[in-house]
Formats: structure tokens, C-alpha cells, sequence
């Protein structure tokens, strides 16, 4: 190849990504003159749904890998939490309040996820994803200010209580993992 032929193939690359470049900033531009961009502001959270919705049905359809469903689930849940908190709830509660929301997402989607694996592999994810979920109910105790201590006055009083839920769950972890040991 020569020289001039590659001279004329890169400027051609150019061209096309100053063109797409000019076309996607004159869309953003007309969207914000036309006011089109508190809409999309409120909606963007559906292309994760959707995203996640295309994972999961990847995942059902062609049997895919397990990783499919994780992120099917994460994408979708996560989506669908922030459209519900950018329309419906907006009015109510705000995302500083409902922040632990997530932890729960994480959680109830490693549920499903860990099915797809053997018993010692699966409770090895199950008791983080209960955690999380757990975790999430008693923070949003405190971010909606359901009771009138602060987050941080519960911790100094009551940090015992974790010592004696990790051990509770090490021990429940062992007796699981112990069954399936059990040739009788």
C-alpha cells in the first residue's frame, strides 16, 4: 500500500469521526435549546433497565454464562431504582435518603446468581447477598429517620451486636457446608 493510500485512508477516518463528532454535538444542542433535556434527564435510567433486560433475556434464551444474570439483574434493578426515584418518588424521598437501595440490589442479585453453583460455592455467596440485603433495611432505618437516634450513636451503643452476627453466621455457614459433608 502507498503511501498517498494510507494519507487518504486515515483522512477519511477523521472525516467520519469529526462528522459524527459535529452530528452528536448538533443533536445535544438542539435537545437543550428545545428543552428537550429535563426529559431526557428523568429517563436516562431506562437504558440501564433495558440494558439489563437484554442481559437477562441473553442469559434465558441462549444459556448464556451465570455472569449474564448478575449483570442482567444489576443493570435492571439499578435502572428501575433510579427511574422510579427520578419520577414517582421524587416527590417523596431523594436519593441521599434511599442510597442503601443499592446494597439491597447488589444483594438480591447475587441471590439468583448463586444458584448456578455448588453447595459449598453457593452459601459462600448467599450469607453476603442475606448481609446485604439485612445491611440495607437497617441503614434506611436511619436515612429516613425512622427512629431518632443517629446512625452513629447506634453504632457506638450497639457495635457488639455485629461481633455476635458475624459468629452467628459462621457458625450457621459451618453447619451448612457440614450437611452436605454427610455420607449419611
Amino acid at each position: 500500500m502507498s503511501r498517498n493510500d494510507m494519507t487518504s485512508k486515515n483522512s477519511g477516518k477523521a472525516t467520519l469521526f469529526v462528522g459524527l463528532g459535529l452530528a452528536l454535538l448538533g443533536v445535544v444542542l438542539l435537545f437543550w435549546t428545545q428543552n428537550f433535556l429535563d426529559v431526557l434527564g428523568r429517563w436516562w435510567p431506562s437504558a440501564f433497565a433495558l440494558v439489563g433486560l437484554l442481559s437477562l433475556y441473553h442469559y434465558k434464551a441462549h444459556k448464556a454464562r451465570p455472569r449474564f444474570l448478575l449483570l442482567g439483574l444489576l443493570l435492571f434493578l439499578t435502572g428501575t431504582f433510579i427511574l422510579l426515584l427520578n419520577t414517582v418518588l421524587a416527590p417523596y424521598a431523594s436519593l441521599s435518603q434511599l442510597w442503601p437501595i443499592f446494597m439491597g440490589i447488589v444483594g438480591a442479585s447475587i441471590l439468583p446468581y448463586s444458584f448456578r453453583f455448588g453447595r459449598t460455592l453457593r452459601i459462600s455467596f448467599i450469607i453476603p447477598s442475606i448481609f446485604l440485603i439485612f445491611f440495607m433495611f437497617a441503614l434506611l432505618i436511619f436515612t429516613l429517620q425512622l427512629i431518632k437516634i443517629t446512625f452513629t450513636d447506634f453504632v457506638l451503643g450497639w457495635w457488639p451486636l455485629l461481633l455476635v452476627f458475624m459468629g452467628l453466621t459462621l457458625v450457621v455457614a459451618y453447619y451448612l457446608r457440614d450437611q452436605g459433608d454427610d455420607p449419611s
